[in-house]
């Protein structure tokens, strides 16, 4: 064989062994190459409380889950659970908006939230002096596009409040975040002013008592005929607040309040139910990250007793 025959191929081969090297060999990352973006864990015993311009999970998807039912059943106490990241309830068709102190799922066909969760604390409400604010807006979280402030104009309801504005009159922001028209439903202004303020007025009492409670909120929408503004925003038939006490871990207890929209006067006390009794009517599974066996034992079952039924004022 010719010299210059043999160098050739032996060249060939230098380089199918150079470029077999190097494509086995991972390149080095230079001090200017881009970091990999940090993954974003919640602990389930934190709540976030992010301001208004960067709260995470706003307008979030329905089958985007805060956390895995299986990793909160991990947890071994219940007070682990008081996290609005673990107290999503469910119901398929809303989309979920997280504001600062408060969670709702807004229900885009009814124009209104079909539920909204909070945890209400009863230090901070005898701590509250915030005024009420009265700045109602559309919610610029919802991306569908919330109700309107002309859908309530003439109507003849009030723009009535799911969470609260009297459980916020600790912090500015939970207090202004209140009036978004995603918290409104279309309330009777008797209604309004009359037995829904005393069944909140009876929630705030137990949470001074009990220490600390979440709360779930929200209208009975289903098979209504009315509908208000050119957003057709449904005037509900009912309205529900579902509450749960978890501070003592053998004796957890919950209640619910159902109550008709119409004026009244009965007491509060006279609207309590079992949760379960809401959960059928809603559809909503609320508490959903609860370990099975303490949503049986907590939601088919109130205990008049705890929840001071005898001490409630009546309306006169």
């Amino acid at each position: 064989m010719r010299p210059f025959l043999i160098v050739f191929l032996l060249g060939l081969v230098g380089a199918a062994m150079w470029l077999w090297l190097h494509k086995m060999t991972p390149p080095s990352v230079s001090a200017s190459s881009p970091s990999m973006p940090e993954v974003d864990t919640l602990s389930p015993s934190t709540e976030r409380t992010a301001g208004p311009s960067s709260v995470a999970n706003r307008g979030e998807g329905v089958s985007e889950k805060p956390l895995s039912k299986i990793a909160a059943k991990e947890e071994k106490h219940l007070s682990d659970y008081i996290a609005l990241e673990l107290a999503y309830a469910e119901f398929p068709g809303c989309v979920r908006v997280r504001h600062r102190y408060y969670v709702l799922c807004y229900d885009e066909h009814h124009e209104q939230a079909r539920w909204t969760v909070h945890i209400l604390e009863g230090k901070r409400l005898s701590a509250g002096r915030v005024a009420r604010t009265q700045d109602f807006r559309p919610d610029p979280y919802v991306t569908t596009g919330s109700a309107q402030l002309e859908d309530y104009r003439r109507s003849g309801y009030d723009r009535g409040h799911l969470v609260p504005a009297g459980d916020f009159k600790w912090d500015s922001v939970g207090m202004s975040e209140t009036f978004y028209l995603s918290n409104m439903s279309p309330q009777l202004h008797e209604f309004n002013a009359g037995i829904w303020e005393e069944v909140e007025s009876t929630v705030r009492r137990w949470a001074r008592e009990k220490k600390r409670l979440v709360v779930y909120t929200g209208p009975v929408l289903d098979k209504n005929k009315d509908a208000i503004g050119l957003n057709r925003v449904t005037v509900p038939t009912a309205f529900y607040k579902v509450v749960y006490w978890l501070e003592d871990e053998k004796a957890p207890q919950a209640v619910a309040f159902l109550v008709p929209h119409a004026a009244s006067r009965k007491s509060p006390v006279d609207f309590l139910v079992r949760v379960d009794s809401v959960e059928k009517i809603t559809g909503i599974d609320f508490y959903a990250a609860l370990p099975d066996s303490v949503e049986e034992r907590i939601e088919g079952r109130w205990d008049r007793r705890f929840w001071q039924v005898s001490s409630a004022r009546r309306h006169r």
